[in-house]
């Protein structure tokens, strides 16, 4: 996984050498929250869509510390059928209502993460959002050379929840719906569907698209299987991270490709 620099960093850094010395380039990837679907009390789409009602972009931007661009959908912007959209705004109250609708029994919790510093507190974060919304949380820190091992594992215990990122494979929109969201990507080792997500009709379009030469109506077919399975909710996405390089003083950073 590549990272933004240390938050603490960032800004300095930026402030003194960005155009001289410190490039910034966005780049596809996105960073999100994965909910078991196929457990309580991510099982609910009153839960899940109450997940992402109260996730707050900005506390979010101010952990990655202005690397972050705030989105809300699986196709990160410059992916072909991207469209920008928003259904949950961050509205605690109604986040709130929604929980309040659901009622779950379990309440117990586990929420994963990486330990690399901005991926940790966004964990960190991520738990308190589900300690107010009345859950009981345990929280599991992983190295990041092992944590995707771990998560993709059916047999680690309490996989409930957590944090995730995804850099593209290849610049076509199948890279974030059939590895992550469709259902048979779904395997006991080395599982990169977090949620466990397997809705037939969207298993149905993502397997159509893929045999499909990518054009415009394939781009907008795309976009509307984004808000699709956003509607379903099994993640709370929350943003894309640049990349950034920084070179020497005697490097022409014009030139730097």
């Amino acid at each position: 996984m590549e990272e933004p620099p240390p938050p603490d960093r960032y800004d300095e850094v930026s402030d003194r050498f960005e155009g001289s010395q410190f490039l910034v380039t966005p780049q596809i990837d996105l960073y999100y929250f994965w909910m078991n679907v196929k457990k309580a009390p991510f099982d609910d789409l009153r839960v899940r869509r109450a997940i992402n009602y109260a996730i707050d972009p900005a506390a979010l931007e101010r952990i990655y510390a202005g690397s972050l661009h705030s989105i809300q959908q699986v196709l990160p912007v410059a992916m072909p059928g991207h469209r920008p959209f928003r259904l949950y705004p961050h509205d605690m109250a109604k986040a709130r209502e929604l929980i309040a609708a659901a009622d779950p029994r379990k309440r117990t919790v586990t929420v994963w993460t990486d330990n690399y510093g901005p991926n940790k507190e966004a964990g960190e974060y991520y738990e308190s959002v589900l300690h107010e919304l009345g859950f009981q949380t345990t929280l599991k820190i992983v190295p990041p050379q092992n944590y995707t091992t771990i998560i993709g594992n059916e047999s680690t215990p309490n996989l409930d929840t957590g944090w995730a990122n995804w850099y593209l494979d290849y610049p076509h929109p199948n890279d974030y719906f059939q590895p992550q969201l469709s259902g048979e990507s779904i395997t006991p080792t080395a599982d990169s569907n977090y949620s466990r997500f397997d809705d037939p009709a969207i298993n149905r379009q993502i397997a159509k698209l893929d045999t499909e030469p990518l054009g415009p109506s394939q781009e907008a077919a795309y976009a509307r299987l984004d808000r699709q399975v956003m509607r379903q909710a099994p993640w709370a996405p929350f943003g894309s991270v640049s990349m950034t390089t920084f070179v020497g003083s005697d490097i022409d950073l014009d030139q730097v490709v």
